[in-house]
């Protein structure tokens, strides 16, 4: 049946004018179903006796007594396949790891989630600072179904949200997103911190009630985590945390009770740029007080902090989330102890540099092409032509390059998708086998 398959895949592509590349097959009980890849294209393939219920059918064949349909991967048809194939049902935070990721290829995507799932990593997709733009996040949700169905559908995954405000999550719910990130350094009032005492007296009377209960619960206590970690509360200092922190307590609940209310699973997680361990415990503690069951906070470590320890200790201490670090490569995480792997990372386009690695080698012009346009910078294309060809796979190992191309992913894809896309259905178990190095958590 598999040569015979093959043979009638190669008559599809033949009237697509497309080469196209089955990779894995799911068995159902009246049908059979399997994505087909393509440059820069995604379709799927359907064996049944019945008419399938898709749309926009491209090509039929006979097959052993049944139908062989070819339907585009729309949106509407990915969302139809999960009541055939229940793996591809995004589901909220499981397992000690997740690992959110965004990237430009739906084909990309699919090796990052295959790799992440054979690290037993629970993988996430989805959108930064949407906005609620409704065509960028079923761009976004059909890219991840993509990645999970392509992937081999081989574990869950889930669809996430991280925006600045609450209010955008509204659109990324109806369409079926699993978790909400709100960035939560832009509800944080710095300016308290620099206030004359003057200022802090006349906020202090003018505290509600709910904020007063608030601080008498705070106000020059000591909490203790360990023999050298204790949490003081001065009075003014309590004050300060409190009016800092207390509006973002506010907009959490809000949010938290939206979502509750839209009767779908949901994780909502919260981040930071930079978050002090007493703004921690504050904001963890209050939020639990108030029944807000939040899953991620990120306290905003800076890469090259290796010592995220007193958040560990709280996180452990107060239970109930995990924490999430932003990170490019498993190679720039701080070391956690081996009995707390509760994480939540997220990386911006983890798989580019595996693909450059291997233009590097088949096509060395375009990757200093690649580069220059990355780094921008004047001299940058002289600089990479003195670099020997055998040698450019190895600059792409340099953190700041490395970074430099992560960031740089969006602009490439718009100028050279079609090239790239080519070079990923070519290599692409090359791509995946450099792509399973980097992903080497520790």
């Amino acid at each position: 049946m598999v040569e015979e398959l093959e043979q009638s895949i190669r008559q599809i592509a033949e009237r697509l004018g497309q080469e196209l590349r089955c990779s894995f097959v799911f068995s159902g009980k009246d049908r059979v179903l399997f994505p087909l890849e393509s440059r820069g294209a995604q379709y799927f393939g359907v064996l049944s006796l019945e008419e399938p219920p898709f749309e926009g059918k491209l090509v039929t064949l006979g097959f052993q007594g049944k139908r062989l349909s070819v339907f585009p991967f729309t949106l509407g048809n990915a969302r139809s396949l999960r009541d055939v194939i229940p793996e591809l049902t995004p589901t909220t935070l499981c397992g000690e790891v997740s690992w959110g990721v965004v990237e430009e290829s739906p084909a990309l995507l699919s090796l990052v989630f295959g790799a992440l799932w054979e690290k037993g990593v629970f993988p996430l997709s989805g959108t930064c600072t949407a906005e609620g733009k409704r065509e960028e996040l079923e761009k976004a949700l059909r890219s991840s179904l993509w990645g999970a169905f392509a992937g081999g559908g081989r574990g869950k995954f889930g669809v996430f949200s991280q925006e600045k405000a609450w209010q955008f999550f509204k659109e990324a719910s109806f369409l079926g997103y699993t978790v909400y990130i709100l960035e939560g350094e832009g509800y944080v009032r710095k300016e308290v911190f620099a206030w004359e005492e003057s200022q802090l007296r006349e906020a202090f009377f003018r505290m509600s009630s709910r904020e007063k209960e608030t601080w008498k619960r705070y106000r020059d206590r000591s909490f203790r985590f360990s023999q050298d970690f204790v949490l003081s509360f001065p009075e003014e200092h309590c004050l300060r945390l409190l009016f800092a922190y207390f509006p973002l307590l506010d907009i959490l609940e809000e949010a938290f009770a939206f979502l509750e209310n839209q009767d779908i699973p949901f994780d909502l997680g919260v981040s930071f740029e930079k978050l002090p361990p007493e703004a921690h415990f504050f904001l963890a503690e209050e939020l639990h007080r108030r029944g807000v069951d939040f899953h991620v906070l990120f306290p905003g470590i800076p890469e090259g902090d290796h010592d995220p320890s007193f958040h560990i200790l709280l996180a452990r201490t107060i239970g109930g989330y995990r924490l999430g670090f932003s990170c490019r490569d498993p190679e720039s995480l701080p070391s956690f102890p081996e009995d707390w792997r509760s994480l939540y990372l997220f990386s911006a386009h983890p798989g580019f540099p595996a693909l450059l690695e291997v233009i590097a080698l088949q096509d060395p012009d375009f990757l200093r092409r690649l580069l220059q346009e990355a780094l921008e910078a004047p001299g940058a294309l002289s600089a990479l032509e003195a670099v020997p060809d055998r040698e450019l796979p190895g600059i792409l190992e340099k953190p700041s390059l490395r970074n430099a191309v992560r960031n740089a992913a969006p602009l490439l894809f718009t100028r050279h998708r079609e090239t790239l896309e080519a070079y990923l259905f070519a290599f692409e178990n090359e791509i995946a086998r450099r792509l399973r190095e980097h992903l080497n958590l520790r």
